[in-house]
């Protein structure tokens, strides 16, 4: 495409883009970092942070606990599923811990799951039945409503996400029944 004066319409535009940039720098070129007070300043401008406010240095951060440990309520009634995924961002498998407790603060689910590395696993509290292929390796806990509270620890670099939907039966179809509550983590 070109232009009315037969040069392209990028060349134009780059040169007008190039005369203003050096319109605009023309008054500091020359001028020393720092030269200039305030009210005229007669340098580029620099940002200085006070000492309390500048950034660590990363080597200096202390390293992010090894593992996080997180609760929940699952809802695991006749006519609800809790689904839970725990998603593993690291090059190693992890093992997650998953405990649940009664009303009396009892353990009534004790286990470990697997997630392989850079994997995800799903959990539901029913049997999942649906032709969705990517569903087909889900990991059934039942939580009944024996589990009032949940407790999960991650290990570092794996996430857990969840919801609770209503499903009307004994099996879950995640193409049919709508996600209907986030499940809430929360930690100590």
């Amino acid at each position: 495409m070109t232009c009315a004066s037969g040069r392209s319409c990028f060349e134009r535009v780059f040169a007008a883009a190039l005369l203003a940039a050096l319109l605009v720098l023309a008054p500091f070129a020359g001028l020393a970092a720092g030269s200039g007070d305030d009210s005229s300043p007669g340098a580029l401008p620099e940002v200085v942070f006070p000492p309390g406010m500048q950034a660590a240095d990363p080597a200096d951060l202390p390293l992010p606990s090894e593992r996080q440990i997180v609760f929940f309520t699952p809802m695991d009634e006749n006519t609800s599923v809790t689904v839970m995924f725990f998603v593993n961002t690291t090059t190693r498998d992890r093992p997650v811990r998953l405990t649940t407790y009664r009303l009396d603060g009892s353990i009534f689910i004790d286990t470990t799951i697997d997630v392989p590395a850079r994997g995800l696993v799903r959990i539901a509290a029913d049997p999942v039945e649906t032709i969705s292929a990517t569903w087909q390796d889900t990991i059934l806990v039942n939580f009944t409503t024996f589990s009032t509270y949940g407790r999960i620890v991650l290990p570092r670099g794996v996430f857990a996400e969840g919801y609770v939907a209503w499903n009307g039966g004994a099996t879950y179809d995640p193409l049919m029944e709508v996600p209907t509550l986030p499940l809430r983590f929360w930690t100590r």
